[in-house]
Order: structure tokens, then C-alpha cells, then sequence
């Protein structure tokens, strides 16, 4: 959440105010999804996003998305992707006067990496529009997403994480037919490869001959694209993973440091403990 144990929300300067009403941030550690059927007023400011990814899909009525200080309307079968950190900026539209959305805030699987390279209007902020099939197939597996959240029960995450990984294989793979993913496709691949061979260290030489590039061309187009380097966002999705290893196995820690890569168990807690804020058995020793 935005506010800590005091109070003061973390989301905006302790010396500054903001210019309008902050919406407190989300980091859920997996999924957390719902439907809201909002009227003139509803509206959302996190200048600095959260500390997940989050998903919407207007179903009717208007919404209204403010991207670098221009606006863009968004109706039925429109789709917006924030990034972690990208300032997320959305409201119902003000004629309109309503707005029916269906959203999901969720850290990603390993292998969903590939397909939230969106077409971007500002960074982290991505936007795509789906008609026909499309539509349909992505609202009826959100649908089920929210079915799954909302009953509870054994594996209900597991299950809503695999309607919404179904939502955004439809919107991958409809719009790889368009032509309309975003980003370069020789970092998709460094993307897919690097979230496939956690049994390989990390050699950046390596990467770029596998994608046609040279090091350095790769290095400025991940930087571009994803605002890290190839490095980084390798280790932050070896760390994701051990994290999902840690909640959901009862491997050792230095078992999952061997399944993600790292063959020293010390340095990967030291990582984790960079990452997260705390050591991997804290994990499991707070659950």
C-alpha cells in the first residue's frame, strides 16, 4: 500500500503536496482483480504507479487515461497495461459520465514476460484495441479471473492467475496477427531467452548473438524499451520465480538458488534481500 505504518504516504515527497488526491498504491504479491461500475467523479493518480503490473479493460461507458499530460479516451474492448512504476493516471470519462472496467493488478509469471511488450503511448503505459473475437475471448477469460478471485478457496489464485494468462495469451496472439505488439522483436527473443535458461549464466555476449545484435545495440535497445538492462531484468525474473518457489514448494533455500541460478546460496540471499527487503526464510517464516 502507499501509506506506511505512520501514516505519511510513500508515494509522493514528504516536503511536497500533491496537486490533487492520491489513490493509496497496490503491490499485491499475486493477483488481485475486480469490476467496477464507476459514474462521473471516479478517478485514480498514483504518480508512481505500483510496485506490480496492472491490467484494464473498459466493457462500457468511457474511461478517461492521461498519459504525459495528454488524454486519451478509452471505450469498449479498449485494453491499458501499466508497468511497475509507471505513473497511472485514469478516470471515467467526464461526458460519458460512466464507465464499466474489469481489472487486475498482478506480478507476472516468468514466461508472461514476452507478452506485455504492448504497444506504448508513454513509458510503462501501454494501450491496445480489440474488436471482434478478440473482445470477446479476453472479457469472458477476465470473467472467470474474477469468478476465481471472488470464490475463494483452495488454489482460487492459481486459478484467477490462469484466467487472465489465458486473457493475455488472446491479446498476444490476436495482435501478433495484426502486426500491433509492441516493442522490437529481437527483445522479445532476449525476453524469451532469458526467461527460459535460468541454467545459464548470464553472459551478455552470449544474449546479443542470440538475437542478432551486438552487445552494445542490445544494451540501448533493452534500456529503451525497458528501462533496465539486459543484467537486471534477467536477475529480477530469476528472483520473481525463486519467490514463487519459495511460497509454493518446500525446497531449501539453497535448492531454489540452484534452480535460478545461482550457484553461491549466500550471494542469492543477499540479492533477494536487495530486491524484496528481506531475507528469503523471512519469507516463509511470516506465512
Amino acid at each position: 500500500m502507499g501509506m506506511d505504518a505512520a501514516g505519511k504516504n510513500m508515494d509522493y515527497p514528504a516536503n511536497l503536496k500533491p496537486s490533487r488526491p492520491l489513490t493509496p498504491s497496490v503491490a499485491t504479491e499475486t493477483i488481485l482483480c475486480g469490476e467496477f461500475r464507476e459514474g462521473r467523479g471516479y478517478t485514480n493518480w498514483r504518480p508512481r504507479g505500483s510496485g506490480d503490473w496492472l491490467l484494464i479493460l473498459t466493457l462500457g461507458g468511457a474511461g478517461r487515461l492521461r498519459v504525459a499530460g495528454q488524454d486519451y479516451a478509452l471505450g469498449p474492448g479498449d485494453a491499458v497495461l501499466y508497468a511497475p512504476g509507471a505513473e497511472q493516471d485514469y478516470a471515467t470519462e467526464s461526458k460519458t459520465g460512466r464507465w464499466h472496467l474489469r481489472w487486475a493488478h498482478f506480478q507476472p509469471r516468468v514466461h508472461w514476460h514476452p507478452w506485455l511488450l504492448w504497444p506504448e503511448l508513454g513509458a510503462g503505459v501501454g494501450r491496445l484495441r480489440l474488436q471482434g473475437p478478440a473482445e470477446t475471448y479476453v472479457a469472458a477469460a477476465l470473467g472467470r479471473m474474477l469468478t476465481a478471485g471472488r470464490l475463494g478457496g483452495p488454489g482460487h489464485e492459481d486459478l484467477a492467475l490462469n484466467a487472465l494468462e489465458e486473457a493475455l495469451l488472446w491479446i498476444f496472439r490476436l495482435n501478433s496477427d495484426q502486426g500491433a505488439t509492441g516493442g522490437d522483436p529481437r527483445v522479445q527473443r532476449a525476453v524469451q531467452r532469458l526467461a527460459t535458461r535460468f541454467d545459464e549464466p548470464f553472459k551478455l555476449d552470449a544474449l546479443a548473438a542470440h538475437c542478432g545484435l551486438s552487445p552494445s545495440r542490445l544494451s540501448h535497445l533493452f534500456r529503451e524499451q525497458l528501462g533496465t538492462s539486459p543484467q537486471r531484468f534477467g536477475e529480477k525474473l530469476r528472483l520473481d520465480f525463486a519467490r514463487q518457489l519459495l511460497r509454493r514448494t518446500t525446497l531449501s533455500v539453497g535448492e531454489i538458488a540452484r534452480e535460478v541460478g545461482f550457484a553461491d546460496p549466500l550471494y542469492f540471499s543477499r540479492r533477494f534481500q536487495r530486491a524484496f527487503g528481506h531475507a528469503p526464510s523471512a519469507l516463509r517464516s511470516t506465512e
